[in-house]
């Protein structure tokens, strides 16, 4: 499992312990399917901070990045520290 694949499944684990929601596929939209709405988009912001360890500024963020779990993982990856 690449640090991708690893981001997606603490992602998911996220909407089902936070939300209880548990995510069939990575490829959901999370917006239009009506997972995450504007207040989730700020209480899971508030948990991927506090669980990884990052600042994700909302200036710096766009809606996209929302869309799906790859997508989310993604973006979470460009505020992490590489790996070797």
């Amino acid at each position: 499992m690449d640090r991708q694949e690893q981001l997606q499944q603490q992602i998911a684990d996220i909407f089902a312990g936070r939300f209880e929601t548990k995510l069939e596929s990575g490829d959901i939209d999370l917006l239009e399917s009506g997972i995450v709405d504007s207040v989730k988009i700020v209480e899971l912001v508030l948990e991927i901070e506090q669980r990884f360890g990052v600042s994700l500024p909302f200036e710096e963020l766009e809606i996209e990045d929302f869309r799906t779990l790859p997508r989310l993982a993604e973006r979470i990856s460009r505020t992490l520290p590489k790996v070797a």
